[in-house]
């Protein structure tokens, strides 16, 4: 209760500084720090997006894929392999992963490090349960993924686990760190693409309840 607390108090106090109706490609994003589930794996209890940004960062990245999901959404599910597969071909180039829970009931977030566990995720699963961070990032659907910048800014944004949403993320992420799209597309990210299949409609990505959504 006591680390819950601490987490949720450097959140709502991190966050202040986040934009007034939504984030766009440019904009800076505002920093949190939330408790992981998953510590025995990623080696801390507390992680904080600072670390990986900007002049001050302890450990700077050239990209950080960050993703908000719940537990009933499917989409999410399908997506969190595909996001343990991209961290796995790119931590060592450059690439941070984060995926905030928006879970609030105690059962669902205990169900979380065994949902990381199966899709052999390495990378910190955070919970986000007053959804705060969730508010102040305007998460409206899910899943949302906003790609950052080694500067702290907004790269990209997606939301929803559409056919396109693996190369689009994917190919944001190769920009960033680097590598060229004359590169062959390792083959454990290109499992995760469709290819040579006629374009389906995708699912609508999972409302968020209203009540958790509305920004301050």
């Amino acid at each position: 209760m006591v680390r819950d607390s601490i987490a949720f108090a450097v959140a709502s106090l991190l966050c202040a500084t986040a934009a007034a109706d939504g984030y766009n490609v440019g904009d800076p994003v505002a920093g949190f720090a939330l408790k992981a589930v998953n510590p025995d794996v990623v080696g801390e209890k507390i992680v904080s997006i600072d670390d990986f940004y900007g002049a001050k960062a302890t450990d700077p990245k050239k990209a950080i894929v960050l993703s908000f999901f719940a537990t009933y959404s499917e989409p999410c599910k399908r997506e969190m392999p595909f996001l343990a597969a991209m961290y796995d071909e790119y931590s060592t180039k450059g690439l941070s992963v984060m995926k905030v829970s928006l879970d609030s009931e105690k059962d669902k977030i205990d169900s979380l490090k065994t949902l990381a566990d199966s899709s052999g995720v390495k990378f910190p699963v955070l919970s986000d349960r007053f959804n705060i961070v969730a508010k102040r990032y305007f998460v409206e659907k899910l899943p949302l993924v906003y790609i950052i910048n080694g500067e702290g800014k907004i790269a990209l944004v997606k939301t929803g686990y559409t056919d396109d949403a693996t190369q689009t993320i994917f190919e944001e992420v190769r920009r960033l760190v680097g590598e060229p799209t004359s590169d062959p597309i390792p083959a454990s990210i290109a499992s995760h693409m469709p290819e040579g299949a006629a374009p389906t409609p995708p699912p609508e990505p999972a409302p968020v309840p209203e009540e958790v959504a509305t920004a301050d």
